[in-house]
């Protein structure tokens, strides 16, 4: 191997395996992969507790992003499980389907309600006609889009609940998260009109049989057998240079301290702890910028049922406030072999930022009002639940609020002066992604870098590549 490249890479989630399971498929480098955790994965890695094999949340494989799924498709062997997806809404007390059907959606509303979201999305058409500039926030977007009506059901509580204050929000995080091309397309469905494409309803998806962890192990096993270091409880403490270049990575590994050689360095690290190793703690303005990235925290509540089963859908949103859960899902609707076949685990997951009401409750606290939730929901009755499991994880969610734009034009500029440096991943590029968004990244820099292009231009290519990802439920 002396005569291939060395590549560091600082992460061992989807986003850091992607890129060495792509870049030693070309056969040029050598890859050592440095993650801080005993396990790789990340949030994407599966865990055992109780006889049950359980996932950071839920997660499903599916991309529209051509080649990709062929790709994971092709890594995972035959180990892929096939749902056609179902999910749902809780709202006014009551389940709806999605996709919507215009009957069920009146009658779980009532006449005048839903008279009311007709007329609001007539005038937002009414609105559309006269001249206007671009929406400024979250809130602006999708109400020109749905109509004020639809959007106070529906996403302005959600938003509140998931990424904060929608009026201050930037119109990149409906664009992102929102699928539907508008309020036309929207209707159109409802009246069956109009078919979903695959552009804005995964109408199928896959899981792998053992676990979504199997997705990041799978990566993690083929970059061993083709030569690739992984090196866990491990953490990067000192980049070294010359010049503008990292020439190579002091790393802290199981207590001990060495150092590894790179020609280049690719990081899916928070871009604040990017920064602290490239530049230190001395560049204030760098320091301030960065700070001001804003995140949500990520909560998770696996509460344990003695019942076989409880759910029908793959997991349903609740954007009522009254509810502390944003989304419930079921570990065993993904593969009923991942649990015991007499008990089951919900999994309430929600978020929140430092400081909130929310973060601040205790773990028991947390269990209690998820619990109350599901058991006011109907879900469960509270005999059967037998106890809780509360997973917390910062800085999970990109928030895009009205200045982050600005804000990464300067941290990616500052970085782009680091000839030999790369980000990836969701908290890497700071980009509202999912699994197969970074297994496109990766893809993208392995196959850049082998055909001779520069960190700083593939950077700036990618960049504009996750621009144009969408996030489809």
């Amino acid at each position: 191997m002396k005569d291939k490249v060395p590549i560091v890479i600082l992460g061992g989630g989807v986003g850091g395996l992607a890129v060495g399971w792509f870049l030693l498929r070309t056969g040029r480098y050598e890859v050592t992969v440095v993650e801080r955790d005993q396990v790789i994965g990340g949030h994407c890695g599966s865990f055992v507790y109780d006889g049950f094999t359980l996932d950071h949340g839920p997660h499903k494989i599916y991309s529209v992003i051509p080649g990709v799924l062929d790709e994971i498709r092709t890594l995972m062997s035959g180990r892929l499980i096939e749902h056609k997806k179902r999910h749902s809404i809780y709202l006014n007390g009551r389940l709806l389907s999605y996709p919507l059907e215009m009957g069920n959606l009146a009658r779980v509303l009532g006449p005048r309600h839903f008279a009311g979201l007709g007329m609001s999305y007539g005038i937002s058409i009414l609105k559309r006609l006269l001249p206007h500039t671009d929406p400024s926030s979250y809130e602006e977007y999708v109400v020109r889009r749905f109509g004020r009506g639809v959007y106070e059901l529906v996403f302005e509580p959600l938003a509140w609940k998931v990424w904060g204050d929608p009026a201050i929000l930037h119109p990149d995080m409906a664009r992102t998260r929102i699928p539907s091309a508008g309020a036309g397309d929207l209707i159109l469905t409802l009246l069956h009109l109009k078919q979903a494409s695959s552009d804005t309803n995964a109408e199928t998806f896959y899981y792998p049989r053992r676990g979504f962890g199997d997705l990041p192990q799978t990566m993690a096993d083929y970059i061993a057998k083709r030569g690739g270091h992984i090196l866990v409880n491990s953490q990067a403490i000192r980049l070294n240079r010359s010049d503008a270049s990292i020439t190579s990575v002091t790393i802290r590994s199981n207590g001990a301290i060495r150092t590894l050689p790179c020609r280049f360095l690719v990081s899916s690290l928070p871009l604040s702890l990017l920064g602290g190793l490239v530049y230190g703690e001395g560049d204030e303005d760098f320091v301030r910028t960065v700070g001001s990235l804003r995140f949500r925290h990520l909560v998770l509540v696996y509460v344990f049922i003695n019942q076989p089963r409880i759910l029908d859908d793959h997991w349903v949103f609740f954007p009522e406030r009254e509810f502390l859960f944003s989304r419930v899902s079921e570990q065993k609707l993904m593969n009923v072999e991942l649990g015991p076949p007499d008990r089951t685990v919900l999994c309430c997951d929600f978020t929140a930022s430092e400081g909130d009401e929310v973060w601040s409750l205790t773990d028991d606290e947390l269990a209690t009002r998820c619990v109350s939730g599901l058991v006011k929901a109907g879900f469960v009755s509270a005999k059967d639940v037998q106890h809780c499991l509360v997973k917390r994880s910062e800085n999970f969610y990109p928030v895009y609020d009205r200045s982050y734009e600005q804000s990464m034009k300067a941290v990616s500029e500052k970085l782009h002066g680091t000839e030999n440096l790369l980000t990836t991943g969701r908290i890497g590029m700071y980009n509202y992604n999912n699994s197969d968004h970074c297994v496109d990244m990766g893809r993208f820099i392995a196959d850049r870098l082998a055909k001779g292009a520069s960190p700083p231009v593939i950077w700036t290519e990618l960049e504009r590549r996750v621009r144009s990802y969408r996030i489809v439920d």
